[in-house]
């Protein structure tokens, strides 16, 4: 018995020694390859990337970014991810040195597959990246910065995010207000052109605006609104968002389905809809005075301005 006993427990020690061991060798290798973390204290106002297939330019224009050569503004959570990675980078592991096309396209850092990125302010550049390929684990990127030749293993899939097209960059938003600062809508169909306006309570009502009361007039003038049905639409056609952007040259279909005019503490706006035939679905194309650009909406969105007035009643 007490012969298993101390061979149990040469056993356990011996696992407890190789543990340590490989406590101690991570230790060890940790520091000689410490994380090292690259930042830059000031921010930046121009950002190029640069790819095979062409390059993509973000400007800053007071707060916020625009992409391309037109005046597409960029998706904030977009331009957030780029700057931060762009700010501060972490080195995790140097494992190599660019050379041959060969020795680089293992890590996509040849020059048919790598990302070139150059933040600048004022003219100056501040940061230059070589972006390759996504670690196997996908949280890591292989990277080179600057004008070193080291290929370094970086934090971050910095390839899924500079590895996009502009179309994927632009803002689909075409204009977001609020719904309570809406003072009046005009809605003009083929056959219909109604428009709903807000009645403000009196102030010896002590009511709040949200109990203000909305009235119809034009076609609909002998129909009764219902508030609350009137402020859940507002509150969905005061944010209008595209399905997609269209070209300059598009022309506008011949059907006009609706043209909506929103007005407010926040100005005036304006939203045209039109329809076509794709196949067996109904395009909607849309105009705005938020945006020199024709856009496509989704049917769910056209639908929220492609309003009968009888759908807000009581």
């Amino acid at each position: 018995m007490e012969e298993k006993i101390k061979t149990r427990k040469l056993i356990l020690l011996s696992c407890i020694g190789i543990l340590l061991a490989i406590c101690i060798v991570q230790l060890i290798l940790a520091f000689r390859n410490p994380v090292k973390t690259l930042k830059l204290n000031e921010g930046f106002d121009s950002i190029t990337v640069e790819k095979a297939d062409g390059k993509i330019t973000f400007l800053l224009d007071g707060s916020d970014w625009y992409v391309g050569t037109g005046d597409f503004k960029a998706n904030s959570s977009d331009m957030n991810n780029i700057t931060e990675n762009l700010k501060e980078i972490k080195i995790l592991d140097t494992i190599g040195r660019l050379s041959s096309e060969e020795q680089n396209g293992r890590y996509d850092l040849n020059e048919d597959k790598a990302i070139t990125v150059m933040a600048s302010k004022n003219g100056k550049v501040l940061r230059t990246l070589k972006i390759g390929k996504a670690s196997s684990t996908g949280s890591q990127t292989y990277v080179a910065v600057g004008n070193s030749k080291d290929i370094n293993l970086v934090s971050g899939n910095l390839h899924s995010i500079f590895n996009k097209s502009e179309e994927d960059y632009r803002s689909k938003s075409v204009f977001s207000i609020k719904g309570s600062s809406i003072s009046s809508v005009n809605v003009t169909m083929q056959k219909d052109a109604w428009s709903v306006s807000k009645s403000a309570p009196s102030e010896d009502t002590g009511a709040s605006d949200a109990e203000a009361t909305w009235t119809f007039s034009g076609t609909a003038s002998s129909l009764e609104a219902d508030t609350s049905k009137v402020n859940v639409w507002l509150g969905q056609i005061s944010n209008c968002t595209a399905a997609s952007w269209l070209d300059d040259s598009k022309a506008l279909p011949a059907k006009k389905e609706v043209s909506v005019e929103i007005d407010g503490t926040e100005g005036k706006i304006t939203v045209d809809i039109y329809s076509e035939k794709d196949g067996e679905r109904t395009k909607y194309i849309a105009t705005s005075n938020k945006t020199a650009h024709k856009f496509e909406l989704s049917e769910s969105t056209a639908k929220r301005y492609i309003k009968n007035a009888s759908e807000l009643t009581k």
